[in-house]
């Protein structure tokens, strides 16, 4: 037994083969690898049978009578006050519930204003116990960064480094040159490419 010359039929292989398409070295395939053959056959069988089914056409009229039957909403439709307010006096039971929610938003205002106004002390005994807790995490945030700092160990080093002026000088410079190089490294990597400049192909 021969063996086939190259890989087994990929569905693009073979939609190639039913066009009449498909490169002849690739088409020799088939007369080795009966899998594949078989595989062809019969997806030109299938091909074969749905070209032979007759076109169904709609009668005439069809779109016409299916988009009657279509209702359409418009998503950006407005309604109007009349509309909203012929639906709030549909019927009564429509009426009492609108009256309901009215009555219960206007009391809880209500009820909020006249507490507020009774117990001014106490909102301002809570407004300062909100501003000692805040002030109290806060502190409690700042020690806590600061005790992490002082415990790593470049600590010791960047105290001497800041208790020493020509040693900051010194390494700020550098700093500021390092950072003045990689600025400008970025902006070349990050410049377009000058016309007329040949480029080495593979």
């Amino acid at each position: 037994m021969t063996q086939a010359p190259g890989p087994h039929f990929s569905p693009d292989d073979i939609d190639l083969w039913l066009d009449g398409t498909l490169a002849a070295e690739r088409a020799r395939h088939l007369d080795a690898c009966r899998q594949c053959l078989e595989m062809a056959l019969a997806e030109r069988e299938i091909v074969e049978q749905i070209s032979a089914l007759p076109l169904m056409n709609p009668s005439a009229g069809f779109t016409e009578r299916v988009m009657q039957s279509v209702s359409v909403p418009d998503p950006f439709a407005i309604r109007s006050i009349s509309t909203a307010r012929r639906r709030l006096f549909a019927n009564p039971r429509s009426v009492a519930t609108a009256a309901s929610l009215l009555l219960v938003l206007v009391g809880s205002m209500a009820g909020s204003i006249v507490w507020s106004l009774n117990n001014q002390d106490t909102l301002a005994a809570f407004g300062t116990w909100i501003l000692a807790q805040g002030g109290q995490a806060a502190w409690l945030a700042i020690r806590g960064v600061a005790s992490n700092v002082i415990e790593q160990p470049w600590y010791e080093g960047a105290k001497v480094l800041v208790g020493n002026p020509t040693r900051l000088a010194l390494a700020s410079g550098l700093a500021s040159f390092a950072y003045l190089g990689g600025v400008l490294a970025l902006r070349r990597l990050l410049a377009l490419p000058t016309p007329g400049v040949a480029h080495a192909s593979l």
